[in-house]
This record gives C-alpha cells, structure tokens and sequence, in this order.
C-alpha cells in the first residue's frame, strides 16, 4: 500500500536573534574599522549613522551585527555574508548584494530601492515596513521569508527560486516575475496590479489570489470578464 503524500512543515521564520547591543562595540565609520583590522570577518559591531558611498565591501562576513540609521549609497556587498544581522532605519539604495548570502536576517523600515540580488541567497530571513522598488533579483534562492508591509514596485524575480514565500500587505506593482513559480503563494492581502509574466505563463499554475484579482490576471490571459 502506498502511502499517503504530506506536505512538508513550513519552518517557522524567526529572523535574526536578539542580539544585546550594549555587548557589541559601536562604530560609525565601516571603511576605518575595516582598515584598522584588515579582517574580513566581522561580528558584535553596532554600526551606527555610518554613511559610505560607492565603498567597496564586498567579500566581507557579518556575523551578530546591527545597522542603525546607516546609508550605504551605491556600494558593492558582492559576496559577501550576513549572519544573525538586523538592518533598522538604513538605506542601502542602488547597492550590489550579488552572490551575497543573508541568515537569520530582519530588516526594520529600509531602504533598498535599486538593489541588485543576483544569484544571492535568502533563509530565514523578516522583513518589514521597507523599500525593495526597483530591485533586481535573478537565479536568486529565497527560502523562509516574510515580507510585512513592504514595497517591490517594479522590481524584478527572473529565474528565481522561492520556497516558504510568505507576504503580507506587499505591493508588487508593474514588478515582474519571470521563469519564476509562485505556485502556494498568498497574494490575497497585496497589489499585483500589472505584475508581468513570461509569454507562457508557467508563473501563475497554482498562485493564491482573491477574485478581483483574479479578474485582472484573466486579462493578462486575454480572458474577458462580464457580469
């Protein structure tokens, strides 16, 4: 006799861990703490109101950091780690996180408008009340997610993978979503006004949407809807 098929248990997304601020050492400039240590390796920093344009910091590990009221401009973050980090109040706008890796990371009220995720990897990752408008996500792997209240306005999923995707309150407006499945996820409390697909479709089999909705991606179908 077969056995029966089950789906597998959701993981439950906690985001980064407490992390005690008073025990990480405060530092308001990353480019001179870089330079004094020369080590690509750095945890138990609270990096306060730094501000670095067009810096260079790719290739560096994040372990147990916090980003307070940080602006990081247009600077390259490609392969580099971030473990057990939160981001509060920052702006990392037209920033490069290729190839980067984000672990038990939360995200508070950001910015990173612009931003470009190719082939990053996401896990276990919250994110709330930010601004993802314009980003670039390709052959990215994103697992165990939350976005809260959280804005991805003509950004762009191509080739992505995503697995235990969850949203709420997300506008994806005009963004698109290319050779990209969202087959089980819930778009019933978010804006997909305009999202695009590839010609085919495949994108759609199996997506979570409310009947307005619905009816809007029956055009996209070339279906026409009457009462």
């Amino acid at each position: 006799m077969k056995s029966k098929k089950t789906n597998p248990k959701k993981i439950k997304i906690t985001g980064s861990r407490e992390i005690d601020n008073d025990a990480l050492t405060q530092v308001d400039d990353l480019c001179l703490y870089y330079a004094e240590y020369e080590d690509s390796y750095i945890d138990s920093l609270y990096l306060f109101s730094c501000n670095h344009s067009f810096n260079e910091f790719s290739y560096l590990n994040f372990e147990m950091c916090v980003f307070k009221d940080c602006i990081f401009s247009s600077c390259n973050f490609d392969n580099s780690t971030f473990l057990n980090c939160k981001f509060i109040d920052c702006d990392f706008s037209s920033s490069k996180f290729d190839r980067a890796h984000l672990d038990r990371v939360t995200i508070i009220n950001s910015r990173f408008s612009g931003t470009s995720f190719i082939s990053a990897k996401f896990a276990n990752i919250i994110i709330r009340e930010s601004n993802f408008n314009y980003a670039t996500s390709f052959e990215t792997n994103i697992n165990d997610v939350k976005f809260e209240s959280t804005s991805f306005i003509e950004s762009s999923f191509d080739d992505c993978k995503l697995k235990n995707f969850n949203i709420d309150k997300v506008d994806f407006t005009s963004s698109e979503f290319f050779n990209t499945s969202l087959k089980d996820i819930d778009f019933r409390t978010s804006i997909i006004d305009n999202i695009r697909f590839s010609n085919g479709l495949s994108e759609i089999k199996g997506m979570i949407v409310d009947a307005f909705q619905a009816a809007s991606i029956a055009q996209v179908l070339g279906i026409v809807v009457k009462e």
